[in-house]
Parts: structure tokens; sequence; C-alpha cells
């Protein structure tokens, strides 16, 4: 068992690092997406959002065959519309972005906080399918080490209440057992709910095996309807804003986050509205469908298959998309426990060998890759940050240069730690990354009009609490700067 915790901790060990990592600011990504698009003054209002959008979509999408809008929430600030149009390239959608007043704002090019959440199991530039599975088998390793990890630690809960500070590898050791012991629950929780968000394209032979058609199989699952079929005659589209609130009624006014139209303009059109899971863990998932053309409420559909309840409530309590603030809070301190946990395991398994054994060409490798991914990321995220500021407005490909930054950063942690010298990397590279997130709020200052020198209490507070986070990271690593500054001074103080 403790052969088997080593190593299925450090083989993926730098992986789950940087998917704990993003996906731990992904608890704030809708916060993050917010302080990086300063420009949104007048957030959106669910009581006139939908209207609005129809508004929109009337006067720039009226031949299209399909409106999709994702509804405002007390998270998400605005109003996103997508509609189908032949001539816009790619996959055909175009996309607009409109605040509480019902116009198209102007804001910068970015992904946001979405990045973070898409990373932490697309992994960007990789192939989505090969980067799920990785993801996977990275999470199976990490759900063996924790079981492993429980098992050889005879003595967990003892050891929880000991930590023996400047004791070497003994240090490394009680930081390890204490980050994995505090948050025990959550590190098991989120990682076998991560499997089971991707299980359906893990067991696809035995979907395809049993039901032959995958695309009925998820037709069934998620109650969709039929395919609506264009009738030939005109007709305008009803109050969508109506239709929302009627929806909302009956409901019992459980929050609507998606409203889709399809083939508006038509006597047969449908408006398709569907439920959030944000207001309890356990949710019925309840899709509403009305007819376009009169307003007429036709069905609702909840999810009925306990089976997929099950799995789309294990989804939502990875997520944590149920979690008000407090909750989400925690979910966050749990994730950094996690991200520590990880991380104090990789250096740990390093340490051990140093004292163990002689050093060769591997153990090079994992210091390098230590330095690199540990340090490296949380630099990359303030070059994200940074790049988010810094970069024009109207540079084409805004969004992928802001996460070309954050790769570029990452990777020049990664050549740092591999030409400079072994025995000073950990204390420049803290120093690097502290005067990063230092340099953020500053930076604000000359680049947008909204930054930690105006803020309005009240309309700003998601902005400020950014800031303020942004700032006790810098202090952080300031501390852990310092730390090791002492420490290696003790250090060559013995040697002389």
């Amino acid at each position: 068992m403790n052969w088997l915790h080593t190593w299925t901790g450090l083989i993926l060990g730098w992986l789950l690092f940087a998917v704990f990592l993003t996906g731990t600011l992904a608890f704030f990504q809708y916060e993050i997406t917010d302080w990086m698009q300063p420009e949104i003054i007048h957030p959106a209002q669910t009581t006139k959002a939908v209207g609005q959008a129809q508004a929109f979509l009337s006067q720039n999408a009226n031949d299209s065959e399909r409106w999709s809008i994702t509804v405002p929430s007390q998270r998400e600030s605005v109003t996103t519309l997508f509609w189908r149009d032949p001539n816009a390239g790619g996959r055909g959608f175009r996309r607009a972005t409109l605040d509480g007043t019902g116009e198209e704002v102007a804001i910068r090019e970015t992904r946001g906080g979405g990045f973070f959440y898409r990373f932490h199991f697309d992994l960007h530039y990789m192939p989505v399918l090969w980067a799920r599975w990785l993801v996977g088998i990275a999470s199976m390793c990490m759900l063996v080490a924790i079981v492993s990890g429980v098992i050889i630690h005879k003595r967990i809960f003892k050891d929880f209440f000991t930590f023996k500070p400047g004791k070497g590898m003994r240090s490394w050791l009680d930081a390890h057992t204490i980050s994995s012991v505090l948050a025990l629950p959550f590190h098991f929780m989120i990682t076998y709910t991560g499997l089971v968000t991707l299980m359906l394209m893990y067991f696809t032979w035995s979907i395809t095996l049993s039901q032959g058609d995958r695309g009925a199989l998820f037709n069934a699952l998620n109650g969709e309807p039929a395919p609506t079929q264009n009738a030939g005659e005109p007709a305008p589209v009803a109050s969508l804003q109506a239709i929302f609130n009627d929806a909302t009624a009956r409901i019992d006014g459980a929050p609507i986050s998606f409203i889709s139209v399809t083939n508006p303009g038509d006597s047969g059109a449908m408006v398709e509205l569907t439920e959030a899971p944000t207001q309890s863990l356990v949710s019925d998932y309840r899709k509403l469908t009305y007819s376009a053309a009169t307003g007429e409420f036709i069905s609702l559909t909840p999810v009925t298959f306990a089976a997929e309840q099950t799995r789309r409530t294990m989804i939502n309590l990875h997520a944590g998309r149920f979690a008000g603030l407090q909750l989400r809070w925690l979910y966050f301190i749990s994730g950094i426990v996690g991200t520590l946990m990880v991380a104090t395991g990789l250096v740990l398994w390093l340490k051990k060998r140093k004292q163990t054994s002689t050093l060769h060409s591997g153990h090079r490798l994992v210091e390098v890759l230590n330095f690199g991914t540990l340090m490296g990321l949380p630099f990359a995220v303030a070059a994200y940050f940074a790049a988010n500021r810094l970069l024009p407005l109207t540079i084409a490909e805004r969004s992928d240069m802001e996460i070309h930054c954050f790769f570029a950063a990452w990777a020049f942690m990664l050549v740092y730690g591999l030409i400079r010298s072994k025995s000073r990397i950990w204390l420049e590279g803290a120093v690097i990354t502290a005067c990063a997130f230092f340099l953020l709020p500053i930076i604000s200052v000359f680049t947008v009009d909204r930054h930690i020198g105006t803020y309005t209490i009240g309309p700003d507070n998601t902005l400020l609490y950014m800031d303020l986070a942004i700032l006790f990271t810098a202090i952080g690593f300031s501390v852990m700067a310092r730390y090791i500054y002492r420490s290696t001074l003790k250090k060559e103080v013995s040697l002389v």
C-alpha cells in the first residue's frame, strides 16, 4: 500500500496539481470573469433581461433558425445571446452580450474564469477526448492514493495534531498529513464525483451495445422533445418575458438558466426553458416547453430516471452549483488544501530520495517538474490576469492571446528551473510570483477605469474582493519567500 500510494501520487501528480488548482479557481469563475471584464457597469436583471434579449434578437437575428439565451443570475451579470447564422463561419453561431440597459456592451474579449473551468478537464491544447481520458486516469490515481494513504497512515488522526516546523523532511510529512486529513471527505468527494461527470464517455462501449443509438439514449435521459418542424406559416414570437415569468411561477420560483427558441417567426416555433440546478443540491432538472407563436404552455418534463438524476446530483455536488457564498468559500478553501496536499506529496517524495539514495537524472527531472509546476502554475495565473489588463483591446484573437501568455509564463518557469541553480530557484520563484501578484492591482490603476482606487462599495464589491484575494496571494508568496530565505540562510551558516 505504501508503494501504491507513492507511485499513484507521483506519476500524474503534476497534472493533478494543475487540475486541483484550476478547478478550485473555477468555483469563482463568474467573479473572475467580472474582474476581467470591468467594462460591465450595469448588471442585467432577470425581470427585464429576457424581454431585452428578444428585442435584440428580433432586430439582429430575425432570419435565424434558432435563438439561445443565457439568463443572468446573481453571479452572472450579463445576458449572453447566441443565434445560428450560416455566414458566421466555424460552428455557425454568432454571439452578443447585453448589460442591464438591454444594449450590446463592448467588452474586452476574454475567456475569463471559464478558461480555468474548461482547462481543469479539457487541458486546452490537447484533443478533448484524449484530455478527458488523461484527466480521468489521473483522477483514478488520485482516488487510489487517497484510499491507500488512509490505510498506510495508521496514526493519521493523531498525527494531524502534530506539526513540527523547521524539522526538514519531518515538517514536510506533517504538512502533507495535515493537508490530507483537514479536508479528507472533500478530497474523496471531489475526486469521485469528478469521475462521475465523465462516466458516459468512459462507459461509451456499454452505452453503444445496450442502446445502439447513443443520440436517442441522451435524448431520453435529458427529456428532449421530438424535433420541431417548420410549419411554413409566418407568425411573430410571443412575449418571451411573459413566457419566462409563467415558467418561473410553474416551478415555484426556481431559477431558469437557459432559453432556446427553435424556428422563431414560424407558427410552429417552440420555446424551451431549462431549470438551473443552483437552488438546491437535488433538483428535478425540469424543462418547460411553450408555443413561441401563442405563448401557450405545452409541457413540463422533469428528469425521471433515478440513475440519471443521481448522476446529475453528483455533478452538481462536484461543481458546487447549488452552493451559496459561504459554502462556495468552503469549497474554495478545501480545494486549496487539496492543492497543497498534492504539492507537499510531490516535494516529500524528492526529500525522501535525497536522504536515502544517490540522486540521478530522474530525480533532477522530478525537481524541475516540481518547481515548474508548483511555482510555475501560480505564476502563470498571474500572467493570465496581467495579459487581460495589458493586451490591446483591438488585438485579433485576444482571448487566445491571454491563454498563450498563461502557457508562456508556465513554460518560462519550467525553463527557469532547468537553467538556474537548484539551491536558489525556489526562493527566486517565490519572489517572482509574489511580485507578479503585487503588480496586478497597480497595473489595473493605469489600464482600466474601475480599479482599487475608484471602487464604489456595493456595485464594485466583486472587483474589490478579487483585488484583495490577489493581494492576499501575493502576501502568501512573500511569506513563503521569507521562510525559504531563512531556511537557506540557516543551512549556509551551518555549512560555514
